[in-house]
């Protein structure tokens, strides 16, 4: 049998129909990729040339999604396997009918599958009355999905739960219930929706991301649940302070901090302290941002009142990895070095492997932005291992920045890494 990859002739010849060079057609991908999520992409001509020798027979989201764009055809059209045969996929699939004497309920089940793992969110009636217990099973697949998400990342789960978001709504509009339902329905709604968002914003899918989290705003203002308003307003400022908005970044942490003033625990004032200061770093305002970070630390240190699900991923190394990126973007190195490691020794005894993966990624940008190439290489190595199991391309767009800073500075080793990366990440 002959294992040897075959080049895509198709991509070859649609490409030499537009008059695309390999240089040509990565910068029209990464055109693409700005008009679909707000950023430019990553793609290179290296890249493309795996394409073209047959390296690489399966796209990821945020490399196929640009290309389809750019060609106005779906990737197997472009001379790559479907999407559905890539690693992560989520599924609607419709099992048998219920048997008559039950009462009736919308059969849609829907399956992630996800390295290995599958779940099947829960059904609503498909008509009468909804109960309290039909939000708390709404609740209970909101909380599955996001262990999914910690787990491995957010891109099969993103389409799942924006699935499973409209199923709810199907089912409210048929069914009728009484008040108290209502407000724990709009709640249940609304963290769907703002997980939704996470999730898209994992994906790197930001347009996405903000219907989903202005959805989420909605539900929470019916709800009249500040704490949930307060949760979106972090992801809205988590996601200004990456696409490059420092002052959206920092008025948005401030107004959630104003709406929850009294009215919240230790870790969520820590966390909304933390967007504040990377919206300050990002915009070179060191005193700013120092003072938010200590105003963070105290603030954690404080007993939560009732600790909340969507903040367990908040523990200690989170506050030293926000101090990281705080210094790394106001270019003091040698201390983003010193706060990723305190981060990275944390992240590390926690069961979440994306933040692992992050984790590694982080360590290695400070370590080359402070000139220790040797172990920054080492330090991506670290994160190749983990990258097959999480699926995350907010965190693969560091990784492949990473990997084109070690190959401009020459780092010794850069080349076997970009290797390695493209033979894993692709």
């Amino acid at each position: 049998m002959d294992d040897q990859p075959q080049p895509n002739l198709t991509l070859r010849r649609l490409m030499a129909e537009a008059g695309f060079t390999r240089e040509g057609l990565a910068e029209a991908v990464n055109k693409a990729a700005e008009q679909l999520w707000g950023e430019p992409g990553s793609c290179s001509a290296r890249l493309v040339g795996y394409w073209l020798k047959g390296d690489t027979t399966s796209l990821r989201a945020h490399t196929r999604h640009p290309l389809e764009k750019v060609f106005g055809r779906p990737a197997e059209e472009l001379g790559f396997r479907p999407p559905g045969t890539a690693r992560s996929s989520a599924t609607l699939r419709a099992p048998a009918p219920a048997p008559p004497q039950k009462p009736p309920v919308i059969r849609r089940t829907f399956v992630l599958g996800l390295t290995g793992s599958l779940l099947s969110l829960p059904p609503l009636p498909k008509s009468g009355r909804l109960g309290m217990s039909d939000v708390e099973r709404i609740k209970t697949a909101a909380a599955e999905l996001h262990q999914l998400d910690d787990l491995h990342g957010g891109v099969g789960v993103a389409d799942a739960a924006a699935r499973y978001i409209e199923y709810v709504e199907d089912a409210a509009r048929r069914c009728h219930f009484g008040s108290n339902v209502q407000t724990g329905l709009y709640t249940a709604l609304g963290e769907m929706a703002t997980s939704a968002g996470w999730f898209a914003f994992d994906a790197q899918r930001h347009e996405e991301a903000r219907r989903h989290w202005d959805a989420g705003l909605r539900y929470a203002l019916l709800a009249r649940n500040n704490r949930l308003q307060a949760r979106i307003w972090s992801s809205l400022s988590h996601q200004a302070w990456q696409l490059g908005h420092g002052g959206e970044a920092v008025s948005i942490a401030r107004a959630a901090l104003a709406q929850t003033r009294g009215r919240r625990d230790g870790q969520l004032s820590a966390l909304l302290h933390t967007r504040v200061a990377q919206g300050h770093a990002i915009q070179n305002e060191p005193g700013q941002c120092a003072r938010s970070l200590l105003r963070a630390e105290k603030e954690f240190d404080r007993e939560p009142d009732e600790p909340q699900r969507w903040l367990g991923f908040f523990n200690a190394g989170e506050l030293s990895s926000t101090a990281a990126l705080c210094l790394f973007d106001l270019r003091h190195y040698t201390k983003a070095v010193d706060a990723a490691r305190e981060s990275l020794t944390v992240v590390e005894s926690t069961p979440f492997r994306r933040n692992q993966l992050a984790g590694h990624v982080r360590l290695a940008r400070t370590l080359a932005a402070a000139g220790e190439m040797e172990e920054a290489v080492a330090a991506g190595g670290s994160a190749l291992i983990l990258l097959p199991e999480v699926h995350s391309p907010r965190i693969v767009a560091r990784l492949e920045h990473l990997r084109d800073d070690l190959l401009d500075r020459n780092a010794p080793g850069a080349a076997d890494f970009s290797e390695q990366y493209e033979a894993v990440a692709t």
